[in-house]
């Protein structure tokens, strides 16, 4: 049963998170006096934050903290930074009621990359940057972030955003070890791009965007930049969407070695790509850009997608909902899963041919394949296969069954594609089921169903 001391400690923590997202809020103000912008926006979000946490903060206190606590947490943080980050684009935007600003909020946080803006080129820049910064954070996450702070807490909040990888011996060591590679590699993207002709307000934002496999862009176009751009670009998303943090590390620290999730994925890439050129006779350059950002769940496009043939989006829809490599900042089921999963059918299939006495190990390279690897792998493939479902049945009712299930999974895997089911016309239903669709992604689904319970446990005390 839930008990008061709980509840208090889950309210407490999220006061914690809340003046975080407070002092996150101020960041755009010196955007805004740089271009001469109104700074409002952003105070009056600033100060709701942290008057919500001044009075959580007041009211409870923690008690002995478990993982289920900071799982309700993440569940709750997430929630409140889409409803406190909409507010600058509420207060901004003439055509946005608060449901659109929370969409786009979520949007942003949860790395998805969708829009309901109908003209970036005439939205204020420090508006764009509050986006970006969104983007950015939501990457690493808002409760990794926090565990710079929340020191004591870093161990359960690490895990309670769907995390599991520790690369140095304490949590708090990995947190600050993830977050300096997370700006090294930050700081690289925008050097690149830079170079590849692009302005530096045009390298700052697409980077931080690019690197947290968000999507949002500047231009209405997404992407329309020149080929250079785009290579560097690809490299930036397979960075932040590919290679997990601990290979990262191994990297930097000169251990260069390549797991097989980096060697399935890009050979998925490769193939997917040559397939979408000589099928549609896209440009292969285009052709891997998409691909590369579909597979790792940014978002970016050089070109209209309803032009794509029918097999070409079933390929992307696929490709989007295994995603890429888990321990990055990617969404979807995580490459590394499906592999599993894969290995496990095969493993099955040979105990049905060879004598029922022969006894396999169980290896996916060199992961042991437990029975706890196992259940996790399958749990979390269905939970994304039903939440998918789930979409797709809402989205059948206004569009094509195609588009439908194209776009559904492109909000659970918070990839950013997307074939206009949702746009700033649509009915609030869709609006609301995306925001659901792009928070149960971004979480892994698990936290939010532990919330669930918590709140059906508190209804019988």
């Amino acid at each position: 049963m839930i008990t008061y001391k709980d509840i208090s400690t889950i309210l407490n923590i999220l006061g914690r998170i809340s003046l975080i997202i407070s002092l996150i809020s101020l960041i755009p103000i010196f955007v805004a006096f740089y271009f001469k912008e109104n700074p409002f926006p952003f105070i009056i979000s600033s100060l709701l934050s942290f008057l919500i946490s001044l009075i959580l903060l007041k009211t409870t206190k923690i008690y002995k903290v478990k993982l289920y606590h900071c799982m309700c947490v993440s569940s709750l943080s997430w929630i409140l930074a889409s409803l406190i980050g909409a507010i600058p684009f509420y207060l901004s935007i003439p055509y946005f009621s608060y449901l659109d600003a929370v969409y786009e909020s979520a949007s942003a946080w949860t790395t998805t990359g969708m829009s309901l803006i109908i003209n970036l080129n005439v939205v204020d820049k420090s508006i764009l940057f509050w986006r970006s910064l969104e983007q950015w954070i939501g990457g690493v996450g808002i409760l990794v972030f926090s565990s710079l702070v929340l020191s004591n807490l870093a161990s359960h909040l690490y895990l309670s955003e769907a995390r599991q990888e520790k690369i140095l011996p304490k949590f708090l060591s990995t947190v600050k070890t993830i977050i300096w590679i997370y700006i090294f590699y930050t700081i690289v993207g925008i050097l690149l791009l830079y170079l590849s002709g692009l302005s530096p307000w045009e390298s700052l934002n697409l980077t931080m965007t690019g690197i947290c496999t968000g999507g949002m862009s500047l231009s209405n176009e997404s992407f329309p930049y020149n080929s250079l751009a785009k290579l560097f670009m690809i490299l930036i998303m397979l960075v932040g969407g590919v290679v997990s943090f601990s290979t990262h590390y191994k990297i930097l620290s000169g251990k260069l070695k390549l797991d097989c999730q980096i060697k399935y994925s890009l050979l998925v890439i490769l193939l997917s790509s040559l397939f979408i050129c000589f099928k549609d006779k896209v440009d292969l350059l285009d052709s891997l850009f998409l691909v590369t950002s579909a597979l790792t769940s940014t978002g970016f496009s050089t070109f209209d997608l309803s032009k794509l043939s029918e097999p070409s989006l079933i390929l992307l829809i696929f490709i989007m909902f295994i995603g890429g490599g888990t321990g990055t900042t990617t969404g979807g089921v995580k490459i590394l899963r499906f592999l599993i999963i894969l290995k496990i059918v095969y493993y099955e299939i040979k105990k049905i041919v060879y004598p029922r006495n022969t006894v396999f190990p169980k290896y996916l390279s060199n992961l042991k394949l437990d029975d706890k690897i196992v259940k996790e792998a399958f749990t979390i493939f269905i939970l994304y296969l039903f939440s998918s479902f789930v979409l797709f049945f809402i989205f059948s009712f206004y569009t094509s069954p195609l588009k439908a299930l194209f776009d559904s999974v492109s909000f659970v895997s918070n990839i950013g594609l997307s074939l206009d089911v949702v746009n700033i016309n649509s009915p609030a239903i869709l609006k609301i089921a995306g925001i659901l669709g792009m928070i149960l992604g971004r979480l892994e689904i698990i936290p939010i169903l532990i919330l669930i319970l918590t709140f059906s446990k508190i209804k019988k005390i």
